[in-house]
């Protein structure tokens, strides 16, 4: 029994070790965020007089966030991440039946995140980056045709936003943040009046910190 005692204080000695850096550095974060995707609402153009009006509903969106801290301190730290967001479904309402009934975005935009307090308990921070986007049109439009020619297309992102995480239990925190994804334009059959699109994201999930 002794010589049991004794193994298992050394063993454990060392699993404290093993798991101290991974606990207190925290040099990497893994976050699953489930948010809300609202693309501006926009105007086509019908003809070079006529135009017609789009708006799009907000679409449950998923994201995967990988972080891993570049520079640290004490007061703020500099990370480096790649996010990727899926809206699997948004709605599209037109006066143009001809339009998609529905599309998909697929955003992915490594860049910065700025963290400040990143060892407190509340711990604010902003982000950038740029990347690309992937627009999938539905098969059918609006008024349950067919979809004909190009049904997806490649996009410029640019990014920004912010957020806030909240760290409650050793590794594990709550995190809740904004964003804007500054995209092209899904590939409709009739051409937008802008080629620039606003995605207003707004999320919330869990973050586990090695």
């Amino acid at each position: 029994m002794k010589s049991s005692k004794k193994f298992c204080f050394p063993a454990l000695l060392l699993l404290i070790f093993a798991f101290a850096p991974a606990v207190f550095a925290q040099e990497h974060e893994l976050a699953l965020v489930v948010g809300r995707l609202k693309p501006s609402d926009r105007s086509l153009s019908l003809n070079p007089v006529q135009t017609a009006d789009a708006a799009f509903s907000g679409a449950v969106t998923y994201q995967i966030n990988y972080a891993n801290r570049i520079i640290n301190g004490e007061v703020m730290s500099l990370h480096f991440e790649i996010p990727i967001i899926v809206a699997p479904r948004t709605g599209v309402k037109s006066d143009n039946f001809l339009l998609p009934r529905t599309y998909s975005t697929l955003i992915f935009t490594p860049g910065l995140k700025l963290k400040v307090f990143p060892r407190a308990g509340f711990s604010p921070y902003i982000v950038s980056g740029v990347g690309l986007g992937r627009f999938s049109l539905s098969d059918t439009t609006i008024n349950g045709a067919p979809v004909t020619g190009n049904r997806s297309n490649t996009s410029f992102v640019f990014n920004f936003g912010g957020g806030v995480d909240l760290n409650v239990l050793g590794p594990l925190a709550v995190r809740g943040e904004v964003r804007d994804f500054m995209t092209g334009t899904p590939s409709f059959s009739t051409p937008f009046l802008n080629d620039r699109q606003h995605n207003l994201y707004v999320g919330a999930g869990i973050v586990l910190k090695w």
